[in-house]
Order: C-alpha cells, then structure tokens, then sequence
C-alpha cells in the first residue's frame, strides 16, 4: 500500500514538472514573437515620393522695369479765333487729315477787307505828302519840326496797315500744324463775339509719345534710345516697341522718381492719343545663361534654393538667382546638367529623399540647349 503511494506521488511530480517545461517554452516563444514585433514596428518603410523634373538650358534672358503709360500726342494745337465776326463756312470735319495752312474755317471777311484798303489808302497818302516835303535843290521847304510829323504819321499809317493786314489774314482760320482734327467744336453762321473761342483740335498722329514715372534706384541705367515694349489691354494681339526720348535731369525728393518720355512711331496711325498702354522698359541682358523654370526655385528667409533628382535620391542645393523672365530665372550657381530639376512635388521635399520620376520618358521635357525666351 504504501508502495503505490509512493509511485502515485512520483507520477504526479512528473506531471507538475512537464507542465511547467511546456509553460516556460510557451512564454519563451510568446517572448520572442513580440520581440521580432517591437523590431518590426521601429523599422520604417521607404516610400519613393513622386515628382517631375524639367533640364535646365542656356539662353538670353533680360531685366525689364514694368510699368504703365497713357499715349499722348507729341504735337497738338488748339485752334482759336483771333478776329469776331460771323463764321462763314466750315471746311473741317472731325477725323479728317489735313495739313500746316490748310484752311479750316472762314470768318466774314467784308470788315477786314475795308479796314485793309482803308489803312493802305491813308499809308500811301502819308508816304507821298512826306516824299513831297524832302529837300528841293538842297533847300528845306517845311520846317523840321513838320517834317517829323510827316515822318511820324508814316510809320503810324504803316502799322495800322500792318495790323489791317494781319486781321484780315486771321479771318481765315487754318491748321498750324499737320494732323487729324480730334474736335470741331464750331457751327458755321454763328457769331464769334470774343476772340480767343477754341474752334478746332489737331493732333499729330504720326508720332506719340508716353510718360512713365522709374524709381531713381534705375537712373544711371536708363539711356535715350533704349527701346521699350508696349502692349495694350484692348488689343491685346497688339505689341510695339518704343524709344527713350527724353530723360528729366531732376528726381522728385518726394517720390524719389524721375520722368523718362518715350516715343512710339504710330506712321500707320495704329494707336490713338488716351490708349492704355503697359510698358516694359528694357533695362539689361544677358546671354549664354543657365536657366530653370522658375517654379522650381524655393524661397526662404531671403535664401533661394531647389532640388535636383540624381541617382532617384533628391539632391538640394542652395542657388544665387539673377534676372526672371518668362518663367525662367537665371541661376548664378553652376548646377549639375545632367540632373533634373525637379517643378513639381519639391514643396516639402528633403535632402536624399528617394524619389519616383513620372516624365523620365517624356519627350517634352526640355533639354539643356541654346533656346531664347521671349522678350516679353
């Protein structure tokens, strides 16, 4: 009996010791599996962020100062009257060209012409007393006294001649300069009671000019001749080029600006006096230079900077820019030719960051090659 106690004994030992053999390996494996989880779980997966890369080229690139102009005419008179009297007749209309003396309008001359004839009459008369009173066989007929009077009532008379003349003249009203009547502003047979009435506006089409305002920072470069470039909101298929033809030798200590004047050959009377116009003044250029779309470059706290994809690893670099233009900047600093630049998914973007280019095989990513932007 107490042999079987015994052996039940040893056979319960047993089977205490086999439970726990069998918990601790569970334990280990459980262990373990959360070990090869938590070094999972601190390794993180690279993921290639996409982007698109565009070559940079050489080409020309320039310095423009913006701004805008309102086109005047260069030489424009107001026509006046400079007699009364009633207006006869109206040979201008508004739109119509004419020239230096062509005649515009007739004021009724009948007055002027009396007058005229009335003061040629009293000259001649007072010359021929006074040639009369000269010196016979050396001998003074009048005294000398007299003989001032008559010399006096000539000169008088000649004058008076003179401005009968010149009334008489200006009662035809004519063009001072050649043009385009821009206003009529007269009826004919009305009076003209006062001189000095505006009756017609000429303007010269042929050349006009705009006036731009440029910061004084741009005087030294700024030259006569320099050439501009004009287009016009209303037309906007239209583009002209204009010169620098005056520069003020003053800076308004106000506004720290100057005044440069520009013409603009309008011989095809294209343009009008009062057109808007946008200006682009032509300050400097360059060429043969690097260049890179200009959404490429990532200012900062007054540093630029752009990636470049090289070797599918993004590539950063800091870049000194020059002049823009076009959406194309000029960058200073050499960068490698046979990278990428990276245009689209740079925001965000970090050094070395492993990268998936979408237009590898594209064929209108442009090449590094001698290609010219616009001027404007």
């Amino acid at each position: 009996m107490s042999l079987l106690n015994s052996f039940q004994k040893s056979l319960l030992a047993l089977s205490v010791l086999g439970l726990v053999a069998c918990s601790g390996e569970e334990s280990t494996e459980k262990a373990g599996s959360k070990t090869e989880q938590t070094a999972k779980k601190g390794e993180k997966e690279e993921f290639a962020i996409p982007v698109e890369v565009t070559f940079s080229k050489v080409g020309d690139v320039a310095k423009f100062y913006q701004t805008t102009a309102i086109l005047e005419a260069e030489q424009e008179s107001k026509v006046v009257n400079k007699v009364t009297g009633m207006l006869e007749s109206v040979h201008a209309q508004e739109g119509q060209r004419v020239s230096s003396g062509d005649l515009l309008a007739q004021i009724d001359p009948r007055n002027y012409e009396l007058d005229f004839e009335r003061a040629k009459i009293d000259y001649e008369s007072a010359k021929s007393e006074y040639q009369r009173s000269q010196p016979v066989n050396g001998k003074q007929l009048i005294s000398e006294k007299d003989l001032d009077k008559l010399r006096f009532r000539v000169q008088t008379t000649e004058n008076q001649l003179e401005v009968a003349r010149i009334k008489l003249r200006d009662s035809k009203v004519v063009s001072p300069i050649d043009g385009v009547i821009a206003k009529r502003l007269v009826k004919a047979h009305n009076m003209l009671s006062n001189s000095g009435n505006e009756m017609f506006h000429v303007v010269s089409l042929d050349s006009l000019i705009g006036v731009v305002y440029l910061p004084e920072s741009e005087l030294s470069k700024v030259k006569l001749g320099q050439v501009a470039k004009l287009h016009f909101p209303a037309e906007p298929n239209l583009q002209l080029e204009a010169t620098v033809l005056r520069i003020a030798p003053l800076v308004d200590s106000k506004l720290g600006t100057f005044k440069v004047t520009l013409t603009i050959d309008n011989q095809e009377n294209i343009l009008k006096p009062g057109m808007f116009a946008r200006v682009a003044l032509l300050l400097d250029s360059k060429q043969g230079v690097t260049l890179v779309p200009e959404n490429a470059v990532i200012k900062k706290d007054g540093k630029a900077t752009l990636f470049v994809a090289q070797n599918d690893r993004a590539k950063k670099l800091e870049v000194e820019t020059g002049y823009t233009q076009d959406g194309w900047v000029e960058v200073i600093t050499p960068i490698p030719n046979e990278d990428g630049v990276i245009t689209v998914g740079q925001h965000g973007l970090k050094d070395d960051a492993l990268l998936k280019v979408l237009n590898h095989d594209q064929s209108a990513i442009v090449t590094n090659t001698e290609e010219k932007p616009q001027q404007l």
